[in-house]
């Protein structure tokens, strides 16, 4: 957001983006699909748009993404934040997201052939 608008950024700005990954990784897809870059550039700085949090997204997740990607900077976390935050949320994550969105990958067991 701050590099669209060509003001001073910092570090916050890859918070930003790690949350719009996180969002992908979640979903699976690419955020504003139905825009142009341009368009959806100025969607993000003139109207916060932001990509849907799916519904079945769990809330730490959810939290996760919704502050990174804060349009003020400096209410996004630190990377360090998004570490303890992660951190906290890994026993949902693990029993949740990988038996709702994995399921067809653990109920077969890898090979290796």
């Amino acid at each position: 957001r701050e590099m669209i608008q060509h003001r001073p950024y910092d570090h916050k700005v890859d918070v930003y983006s790690f949350g719009i990954v996180l969002w992908e990784l979640m979903t699976g897809m690419l955020p504003f699909t139905n825009m142009t870059a341009v368009q959806a550039a100025f969607a993000v700085v003139n109207k916060n748009a932001r990509p849907a949090i799916p519904q079945d997204c769990l809330p730490a997740l959810s939290h996760i993404m919704t502050r990174c990607w804060d349009a003020n900077p400096e209410v996004r976390p630190s990377f360090n934040e998004v570490v303890t935050m992660l951190e906290a949320a890994e026993t949902d994550v693990v029993s949740n997201v990988r038996k709702a969105r994995f399921r067809c990958c653990i109920s077969e067991p890898m090979t290796t052939d």
